[in-house]
């Protein structure tokens, strides 16, 4: 299913209007992008975060006066978190929403989604963590949050900067949760610490007590995990049953999703759970996205986990969209990095940065969560932090920050 925020627009052929290599493709209606990702199923709270940072990006740009003139649409298909479903979601996605670029996806579907936007000339910028995208070569594909590489060096380092020096690991067989125990073991070693035992599990199990029990037997300080929320429901209740949750867990963003925490409950999250995940930087464009969030979401309300990525995916397109004066994807791709990467002046909203542009002065987009500038793989590196939940406001307390000289210094 697609949905759109804004009304219809023309329709174009299957690959949408990216196609043409013909430079200074002017539009004559809303610009569109497209968010890519899953919606349903246990991993829906990555979609739902990814299209509200996206359509906080949305309103910061149309009320700044859109781009080339025209207002932003946002558009978006439910890949479920599967490459064979994904296939005809990207398909859907380019024919019927003339979009001129994508967000997302962020887990293993990217790998069948790839061929079709490249094939499209569609520039895609992805969140997934995959290990597999380090060293990308394809200019089509752009990952404007860190590598699930830099995400275990980030989980490790938490944990042994927290005193931990025994751990174990829990993993689901997910393709994309098996990224995490190489970089995890390797830093935490590195560091000083030792890995007591790894173990990978089924998803959606009655019981894990045997698991549990294995793990129980090695005395580790630490869990390292990632699972999806059904399979956390039943694996935390074996701990509660065998050692009353007495062994602390560092978890992914993906524990850090409601979705999850509900499973296990807010008080035992707070209890026994850590979340690392990209944190927001300070300074002026947190503030702006914290602002327009507000005004989108409403006050008291706290972002989605990792909706600031997407927030800056839109805000990156659109400026190099602006640069390019070209709706036309080949001149979108060329400009990407121009926009967001040294030399040039920095500048932190996106109405500071199209006056810029304006005025024919190369930028350095600074995003809300963190720097984008993209390496040679186009792939970009930022801030970490650790979350742990407020049972009492349903919120995740921020209560330490890696940077990203930490994750230099660390990283094996």
């Amino acid at each position: 299913m697609v949905a759109s925020s804004v009304g219809a627009v023309l329709l174009l052929a299957a690959c949408g209007n990216n196609t043409t290599t013909t430079s200074g493709k002017l539009p004559t209606g809303p610009v569109t992008m497209g968010v890519l990702s899953c919606f349903t199923g246990s991993l829906a709270s990555l979609g739902q975060a990814m299209l509200q940072g996206s359509q906080v990006a949305q309103k910061a740009i149309n009320d700044a006066g859109g781009i080339l003139g025209q207002q932003l649409a946002i558009t978006h298909a439910d890949t479920q978190c599967d490459e064979a479903d994904s296939v005809p979601a990207v398909h859907q996605l380019l024919a019927a929403s003339n979009v001129v670029g994508i967000i997302g996806p962020e887990t293993q579907e990217i790998n069948a989604v790839a061929p079709i936007v490249t094939s499209a000339k569609v520039p895609t910028q992805f969140q997934g963590g995959s290990t597999l995208f380090d060293k990308n070569t394809n200019q089509w594909l752009w990952r404007d949050s860190p590598s699930d590489s830099q995400l275990g060096v980030a989980m490790a380092l938490y944990a042994y900067k927290k005193g931990y020096r025994n751990a174990a690991l829990i993993f689901y067989s997910d393709i994309a949760a098996q990224t995490f125990p190489p970089p995890i073991t390797s830093t935490f070693t590195k560091l000083g610490g030792k890995i007591a035992t790894s173990i990978t599990i089924a998803p959606a199990q009655t019981s894990y007590r045997t698991e549990v029990q294995q793990v129980i037997a090695k005395n580790p300080d630490v869990i390292f995990t990632q699972t999806d929320a059904p399979t956390a429901a039943v694996l935390f209740r074996n701990f509660k049953e065998l050692d009353n949750l007495a062994i602390p867990f560092v978890g992914t963003d993906v524990t850090g999703g409601d979705d999850y925490l509900k499973a296990i409950t807010y008080q035992v999250a707070h209890d026994h759970l850590i979340s690392v995940y990209g944190t927001s930087v300070t300074g002026a464009a947190a503030d702006e996205f914290n602002k327009v969030f507000t005004a989108v979401v409403g006050a008291n309300q706290q972002p989605l986990a990792n909706a600031n990525y997407a927030y800056d995916s839109v805000i990156s397109q659109a400026l190099a969209i602006d640069k390019a004066n070209s709706i036309a994807g080949p001149d979108i791709n060329a400009a990407l990095a121009t926009v967001s990467n040294a030399p040039g002046t920095q500048c932190y909203t996106y109405k500071t940065c199209l006056d810029l542009i304006k005025a024919g002065t190369k930028i350095n987009y600074e995003g809300a969560s963190g720097p984008l500038d993209y390496n040679q793989y186009h792939n970009v590196f930022g801030p970490y932090a650790a979350f742990q939940q407020n049972p009492a406001t349903g919120n995740q307390d921020q209560i330490q920050v890696l940077s990203a000289a930490d994750l230099a210094a660390a990283t094996p």
